[in-house]
């Protein structure tokens, strides 16, 4: 069966998407979570939106690599949308 559906989430201080079971057989790519960021108008990015926008650049650089722009996606337990 081939998983089509890529999970989001924060490990540590990255946020990640993972197509597969888990990281040793299936593909993944983290962004290392920015607290520190600015958002276009220059205010400061807050605690969970670091992280969320981190995991959707993480799901962006996996689209890319594996040439699957459509890939979908869901939140893990470990998103800030997550259960």
């Amino acid at each position: 069966m081939s998983v089509e559906r890529a999970e989001l989430g924060v490990d540590g201080n990255c946020g990640f998407a993972l197509l597969g079971e888990n990281t040793q057989e299936g593909e993944a790519e983290f962004i290392k979570i920015d607290y520190e960021a600015k958002d276009g108008l220059g205010r400061d990015v807050m605690g969970s939106q670091a992280e969320r926008i981190a995991a959707q650049e993480a799901l962006e650089k996996l689209q890319i690599r594996l040439n699957k722009p459509a890939l979908s996606f869901y939140f893990g337990n470990s998103h800030p949308y997550g259960n």
